[in-house]
C-alpha cells in the first residue's frame, strides 16, 4: 500500500517523533540505570560513546542500502533494531554490556535517521514549498513526549525494564502501522556507487553540518553545568537550560519552513547563524536570567540549519539519488555532535567554560561564510529541484 504525498508526510512525521521519543525515554532514565549498575559519571560518558559510534555506522550503512532497498524497509528493520536495543539495555550486567547495547542502539537511530530525512526530501519534492523544518521540528516534539512519558512513569514507580517494555512495543506497532503509508523504492533513478567520497559541493554541507551539531551538542550537554556553575544560577533555573534549548529548537523549526520561502534557503542558514551567535554572547554575559534566555535564543537559531542543509544536500543534484548526499552530510553532524561535548569539557577543565563557549562563537562565523559557497537550488511547484 503506497502513500499521496500527503499521507506520506503524516506516515513520516511520526517516525520523526519516534525516533526521538525512543530517544528521550532512553535518556531520561540514565540516572536509574547508572545507579542499577554502580556506573560514574565518567563510565556512562564512555558508554554514551558506544552510542555515538553505532549511530555513524547506522547512518553510513543507511545510506547506501536505502539506495538499494528503499527508505520504507530501511525504517522497518531500524525501528525493529532501535526498539529491540531499548528493551535489551535494561538486560545490560555491567558497563561492557550496556555500552554494547547503546551501539546497537544508536545502529538502529542511524538506520532510521538517514531513511527518514530520505523520505523527507522525496515527500519535499511534492509540495511546492519548504517542509524538511517540520519533520525535524516532531523529532523536538517527540523527544518532549517521550520525556514526559518517563517522567510519569517515573512517578507511578515502574521499573526501567517496564517502562522500556512499554514504550518500546508501543513505538514499534505505532511506526509500522505508519510505515505503510511511505513511499516506496524510486525506480526511476540509479542507486549509484554503495560509498562513494563527497563532492566538493557536498563536502560543504558535511562541514556545515559538523558545526551546526557541534553547537547543539553544547547546548544540549552544557546548558545546565553553565548555568549552575559560571552563571551562578539556581538548581532549578539551571534545569530550565536544557528545556528552554529544546523548546525553542522545537518552535525554530516549525517556523523554518516559512522562514525559507520568504527569505530563500542561503539567507535563511546566515540569519540563522547571526541568531545562534547572538544566543553565545548572551549566554556568556553569565548572568542567570540572560544565560537561560541565551540557551533560548541559540536553540532558535540552530533549529533550522541542519534540516534547511540536508534539503539543498538532497536536491543540490537532481539525477543522483538523495540518500548518499543526506549519509554523508548526517555523519558529518553526527561527528560535530559527539566531539562538540567533549571538546568543551577539555578546553573547560584547561582554562573555564565560559572560554570553552567561545569555539561554538567562531563556528557560527564559519556557517556564515561557508553558506556564500554553497551551491543555490530553486523550487518550483509540484516539480523536484532544480539547481540554479
Amino acid at each position: 500500500m503506497d502513500g499521496t504525498p500527503r499521507q506520506a508526510r503524516i506516515a513520516n512525521s511520526i517516525i520523526f517523533s519516534i525516533l526521538g521519543a525512543v530517544f528521550a525515554t532512553w535518556a531520561v532514565r540514565i540516572p536509574a540505570i547508572s545507579a542499577t549498575l554502580s556506573l560514574s559519571e565518567g563510565d556512562i560518558g564512555l558508554a554514551l560513546l558506544g552510542l555515538a559510534v553505532g549511530s555513524i555506522i547506522g547512518l553510513v550503512t543507511s545510506g547506501v542500502v536505502v539506495s538499494h532497498y528503499g527508505g520504507r524497509k530501511v525504517i522497518r528493520a531500524g525501528l525493529i533494531v532501535y526498539t529491540l536495543a531499548l528493551l535489551l539495555i535494561t538486560a545490560a550486567g555491567g558497563f561492557f554490556l550496556l555500552g554494547g547495547m547503546l551501539l546497537v542502539f544508536g545502529f538502529g537511530k542511524g538506520l532510521i535517521d538517514v531513511a527518514a530525512n530520505a523520505q523527507g526530501v522525496r515527500i519535499e519534492r511534492s509540495y511546492p514549498g519548504q517542509i524538511m523544518g517540520s519533520f525535524h521540528a516532531l523529532f523536538s516534539g517527540g523527544g518532549l513526549l517521550g520525556a514526559g512519558l518517563g517522567a510519569i512513569a517515573t512517578s507511578l514507580g515502574l521499573s526501567v525494564r517496564t517502562h522500556f517494555a512499554l514504550m518500546g512495543i508501543a513505538f514499534l506497532l505505532i511506526g509500522f502501522t505508519a510505515s505503510v503509508w511511505l513511499l516506496p523504492k524510486d525506480t526511476s533513478v540509479d542507486t549509484g556507487p554503495a560509498v562513494s567520497l563527497p563532492s566538493r559541493e557536498l563536502a560543504g554541507f558535511c562541514v556545515l553540518g559538523f558545526c551546526a551539531l557541534f553547537i547543539e551538542g553544547v547546548g544540549n550537554d552544557w546548558s545546565a553545568v553553565f548555568l549552575e556553575t559560571s552563571a551562578s544560577a539556581s538548581a532549578t533555573v539551571a534545569a530550565l537550560g536544557f528545556g528552554a534549548f529544546s523548546l525553542m529548537m522545537m518552535v525554530g523549526r516549525f517556523l523554518a519552513d516559512s522562514a525559507v520561502e520568504w527569505i530563500g534557503p542561503k539567507r535563511f542558514i546566515r540569519l540563522a547563524a547571526v541568531v545562534a551567535a547572538l544566543g553565545i554572547t548572551l549566554t556568556l554575559l553569565a548572568r542567570p536570567i540572560v544565560s537561560l534566555v541565551g540557551f533560548g535564543v541559540l536553540g532558535l537559531g540552530l533549529a533550522g540549519i541542519m534540516p534547511v542543509s540536508l534539503s539543498i544536500a538532497g536536491n543540490h543534484d537532481p539525477d543522483s539519488p538523495a540518500e548518499p548526499a543526506i549519509a554523508a552530510v548526517s555523519t558529518a553532524g553526527y561527528a560535530g555532535f559527539a566531539v562538540g561535548p567533549v571538546a568543551i569539557g577539555l578546553i573547560a577543565e584547561a582554562s573555564s567554560l565560559r572560554a570553552a563557549f567561545v569555539p561554538a562563537f567562531g563556528l557560527t562565523a564559519l556557517i556564515i561564510v561557508l553558506t556564500g559557497l554553497l551551491p543555490t537550488v530553486a523550487r518550483t511547484a509540484g516539480d523536484g529541484e532544480t539547481p540554479a
